[in-house]
């Protein structure tokens, strides 16, 4: 190529990296997820996951997250280096990885690595298979041939052969292998040998000819030097030609990676960026990296490309990761602020208008004026500077191109006419006084009905411009002090007029009629809410209002409003500006994205920043359709513009995997001891749970990478669900507690134009029963019921001959219960008939007594007499009062008493008996007083019948306690004891049945009726008497009774419910 030649070349890069086509890249770093930004290689395997070779390990990448695979010293088929040099994926779908320390083969089943055992020390360049299944690989700049059925390796010694640098094959399946002084070769299988071809035979002179890589496309292959750029090399014809060879700046290209992105485009990886080669025109244009623009390539040195089968292409680089330049589907043109490159002033863009020479006018409310040359593609700025020519302010808000002149509305700084052909501001208008000036500098939008009046919206009212006094008037049949936000005069001669907080006032210039519209909370008719952002009318003359509390249709019959929200599918009801496409589709800018929406099918199109969108959120008034038809809109990031027209569906329909199982949050390892996960989740058809492990977690994902953000999902448990579940963004479902059975998770996805793919996923789920509920514990259960279906058997017989046996026993019983009913029937009917006689005797026994005047001998016979009276009529009293308890009740009413005086009194009631048997006789009380609830006569015969029963019985010794209490206790106990025969401990239950006595002399004679009484009445009390194990060879009674009571207590017998009477005397 001569110098002339050369350097028309270099001013052509120069004027096409001038004049190109945007291009955007999405940026995938290390806070991505991604291992390492040095990204060295990559490919696309069969089922869609990218792969990524870094400096410090390999990645695969589903479109969310990075899958990293490291070397590992203590795990078993893990890689041996990290750094990984080169990727390669096989006819038969086998990935090899060639690391800085071997080649390694891919196991995705168990997600592993198998060494190839020669190569465990070289660093493996290029890999490459031929058509007869042999695997091609550089170790070092040695080229070798490995047979992997035979495992037999064979190498090409460079010594002998050459020094290898890359590899390629071309369709017909011819091995090509470049070298590093500038050859190729061509492999001849049935000689084992080499043809040469110089590829810098007839270039410039340089240093060194060394080929860095060659790529086989096309009918042709691509060759990349370190020095020379690229060049194209016939294989029919074996000529070559060079195709880039310097930069702009005269220095060399160092190529590193080919691919094809069309038919004729090629893209051609360098140290210098990006080079787009059309082999129609043989042009090429230059992308590098923008300091200041997010959308430009991440770094210049470019070592990897891959192109993913939706289109896009992945651009792997040495220090900024990977750069994706998606298909675009949906074209974005943006325009945001760069220092020192040609861009926007400002981020906040508002309104938008076009002159009659195609130059845009950009209003910013940050950074003053743009104007945007449609010759040069230069931005103009417009900024205050102070003097009557320049613009007022940087916050400008309407704009209006009125013939030569552009009207500028600012913010609290008034009104600018700006000369569009001079570029200077011309008039200047602010609020005044006057009848026929604005009353506020809040410009805050402007329009033009199509008979050419012009109309001011401010904080203050609304305005029209006369032109023949160059004045403002109001505008009529408008309220002013409304804070107007959008005009409009529609085909019906009717003015809008929108406002901020006031909802929509409305004037009709034909009939004079004027009038409001607002929200109403109790009419869903009603306008949506009171701030209106924008007013449209449609070309079907459709009347649209953009609130911030949804999109309004005007209904012009009935004078009312249908309502669109988010319930109806918009993203947001923060709705800001309305246009119309040349398809009557409606482009509604939100706040949290741009809308497509089609009146007819009411169907709701979203695009957001994964679309290409600069932000989700728009700014007011900034919306422009120009006359070719491009749609603008402004943010506060920016400005972007597309043609509807332009935009294409996405009909690649992304294949759906599972990539992830966790239990208990915890992702499963494969083929590890505990885990039920044999192989990679991925492969998995099948996998089998304990029944601990019923609650767990899926991942998964469609590999689609356009805008996997707008991918959606949906799933179906069969077994538990019967309906699908559509998860919109979501890609994670959750189960908890499943119970055990068989299920069949299934799992599909939408692409990001809403195309779903009918192929479900699916994953077997078997969850095992515990092993109380398997089969074999069923089994068990069986012969265990059989077996003690055989005891219940046998137990039957048992209980049979055992009740028959307590029948027997209870005839008995009943006999021994009726002896002693006759006992006591016996003893209350001699009672009856004895206490009547001895109270008849006991009055003139008295009156004799008191007769006997000073006989002693005859007295005291009498008093003999009396007393034996006294104890014959006691004894028939208790054998009645126990009778009285046991066969009909007592009805006790409970009082508060001294327990400490009834104590004591009773003590002493007994004092003449234990000094007449000359017993040591003693009373122990606490000093504080004991109050309680009690039944006083009741009290006193249980006191009376266990004293009787303590003095009557002891030998020496009779000591009473009232042990000490509080008064919040529940209970309070009286102790008595003596030192009378030790009772059997057999004996302490049987001494209170009816007429039970252990022993009894002449002197110590009873009943057995005392004891049995007093244990009557204590129950009746809800206390306890009973007798304590026995205390320094003495017998401890003891009575307990409760401190408080019920103000009355019934005790019936036999659960009969007639309530029984006090027992009295007869």
């Amino acid at each position: 190529m001569n110098k002339g030649l050369l350097l028309a070349a270099c001013c052509f890069f120069f004027w096409c990296s001038l004049s190109a086509q945007p291009y955007y890249f999405r940026r995938y770093l290390v806070e991505n997820g991604l291992s390492n930004n040095a990204v060295i290689c990559s490919i696309q395997d069969k089922k869609g996951f990218l792969w990524f070779g870094t400096k410090d390990g390999l990645n695969r990448f589903d479109g969310y997250t990075f899958k990293v695979f490291r070397n590992n010293p203590d795990e078993k088929g893990s890689l041996g280096s990290n750094f990984i040099h080169s990727l390669y994926e096989d006819r038969n779908g086998k990935i090899w990885v060639g690391t800085e320390r071997g080649l390694y083969k891919y196991d995705e089943s168990t997600e592993s690595f198998q060494l190839v055992e020669p190569t465990a020390h070289g660093h493996i360049r290029e890999i490459m298979m031929d058509q007869s299944g042999n695997l091609w690989f550089i170790e070092e700049f040695t080229l070798y041939k490995y047979n992997e059925a035979k495992r037999k390796l064979e190498d090409y010694n460079q010594n002998q052969y050459f020094e290898a640098t890359s590899l390629c094959t071309t369709p017909d399946g011819t091995l090509w292998v470049s070298t590093s002084n500038g050859l190729l070769k061509k492999y001849n299988p049935a000689k084992n040998s080499f043809t040469s071809y110089d590829l810098f035979d007839h270039s410039q002179p340089v240093v060194a000819q060394w080929i860095e890589k060659i790529h086989a496309s096309n009918g042709s292959i691509f060759i990349g030097t370190s020095n020379q750029g690229a060049k194209i090399f016939d294989p029919k014809t074996f000529t070559y030609q060079d195709i880039l060879t310097y930069n702009t700046d005269r220095t060399a290209i160092f190529v590193r990676d080919f691919a094809q992105t069309a038919k004729d485009e090629f893209w051609i990886a360098t140290e210098s960026g990006i080079f787009i080669y059309n082999l129609t025109t043989g042009k090429a244009e230059n992308l590098q990296k923008k300091y200041n623009d997010p959308f430009s390539i991440s770094d210049n040195a470019i070592y990897t490309f891959c192109k993913d089968k939706e289109g896009g292409v992945w651009v792997g680089t040495y220090f900024g990761g990977i750069s994706y330049y998606r298909k675009q589907y949906t074209t974005f043109k943006k325009y945001f602020p760069m220092t020192g490159e040609n861009s926007l002033s400002g981020n906040v863009v508002r309104e938008i208008r076009q002159d009659q020479s195609g130059n845009l006018w950009i209003g910013t409310e940050d950074a003053g004026l743009n104007k945007l040359d449609a010759t040069t593609g230069q931005f103009i700025h417009f900024l205050p500077k102070g003097n009557k020519e320049s613009i007022s302010y940087t916050n400008i808000h309407g704009l209006l191109i009125n013939n030569d002149e552009l009207w500028i509305g600012t913010f609290e700084h008034g009104l600018d006419i700006l000369n569009i052909k001079s570029g200077k501001v011309v008039r200047h208008y602010e609020m005044g006084q006057g009848p026929n000036s604005l009353k506020s500098n809040f410009i805050y939008t402007i329009y033009q009905t199509t008979e050419g009046d012009i109309m001011l919206g401010t904080t203050r009212g609304a305005f029209v411009y006369n032109r023949a006094s160059d004045d403002f008037t109001p505008l009529h049949g408008m309220p002013q002090n409304n804070w107007y936000s959008a005009l409009l005069k529609d085909s019906k001669d009717v003015v809008w007029a929108g406002t901020y907080g006031n909802g929509v006032n409305f004037y009709n210039t034909a009939t004079n009629e004027s009038g409001n519209f607002k929200y109403d909370i109790k009419d869903k008719y009603s306008l949506s809410s009171d701030r209106v952002n924008a007013i449209y009318e449609a070309s079907d003359k459709t009347l649209w209002f953009a609130t911030e509390n949804g999109l309004c249709l005007f209904n012009r019959e009935q004078n009312n409003f249908k309502r669109y929200s988010t319930l109806n599918g918009l993203p947001s009801n923060f709705i800001l500006c309305v246009l119309e496409d040349e398809l009557k589709n409606l482009w509604i800018s939100t706040s949290k994205g741009l809308v497509s929406f089609n009146p007819k099918t009411e169907k709701f199109i979203i695009y957001t920043r994964t679309n290409g969108l600069l932000s989700d959120q728009f700014n007011f008034n900034s919306a422009f359709k120009d006359k070719n038809g491009t749609m603008y809109f402004g943010s506060g990031r920016g400005l972007i513009s597309f043609q509807p027209n332009q935009f294409i569906q996405n009909t690649f329909i992304p294949p759906v995997y599972i990539t992830g199982f966790q239990l208990n949050n915890q992702e499963l390892a494969i083929a590890q001891n505990g885990s039920p996960l044999h192989k990679s989740i991925t492969y998995t058809e099948k996998i089998t749970l304990e029944h601990n492990q019923s609650t767990f977690s899926i991942d998964f994902a469609a590999l689609s990478f356009t805008a996997p953000e707008m991918t959606e999902y949906a799933y179906k448990m069969e077994g538990l669900e019967k309906d699908w579940t559509y998860l919109k963004r979501n890609r994670k479902v959750y189960f908890t507690e499943l119970a055990p059975g068989n299920y069949v998770f299934k799992v599909k996805a939408s692409n990001n134009s809403g195309i779903w793919n009918d192929q479900e996923t699916k994953l077997l789920i078997q969850i095992l029963p515990p092993w109380w509920m398997s089969s074999w514990a069923y089994g068990l259960y069986f012969l265990l019921g059989i077996i003690g279906f055989y005891i219940l058997i046998i137990s039957y017989h048992k209980k049979v001959e055992e009740k028959n046996k307590r029948k027997f026993e209870l005839l008995e019983t009943e006999k021994e219960k009726e002896i002693l009913n006759a006992k006591i029937e016996f003893f209350t009917n001699v009672a009856h008939e004895i206490k009547t006689p001895l109270t008849l005797i006991k009055g003139p026994l008295e009156k004799v007594i008191q007769k006997a005047g000073d006989i002693i001998e005859i007295k005291n016979s009498l008093k003999i007499m009396e007393r034996n009276t006294e104890r014959l009529i006691e004894l028939t009293n208790q054998l009645l009062d126990f009778r009285q308890t046991e066969i009909q009740g007592f009805r006790l009413n409970f009082e508060k008493a001294n327990i400490s005086e009834v104590l004591a009194d009773h003590f002493c009631n007994f004092k003449t008996l234990a000094e007449q048997k000359n017993l040591d006789y003693q009373l122990e009380m606490p000093k504080e007083v004991l109050i309680a609830s009690i039944d006083t006569e009741a009290f006193q015969k249980i006191l009376s019948n266990i004293f009787s029963n303590a003095v009557k019985y002891a030998e020496n010794k009779v000591l009473v306690r009232l042990l000490p209490f509080n008064q919040q206790d529940q209970f309070f106990t009286i102790e008595v004891s003596n030192d009378g025969y030790l009772i059997p401990a057999e004996m302490k239950e049987k001494i209170f049945e009816p007429f039970i006595r252990l022993r009894e002399t002449e002197k110590q004679k009873g009943t057995g009726i005392g004891l049995a009484l007093a244990q009557s009445l204590v129950q009746l009390h809800k206390g306890v008497l009973e007798l304590k194990d026995s205390q320094n060879n003495m017998n401890v009674f003891a009575l307990k009774l409760p401190m408080q009571q019920e103000n009355e207590f019934d005790m019936k017998s036999n659960n009969e419910k007639t309530l029984i009477t006090s027992a009295k005397e007869n």
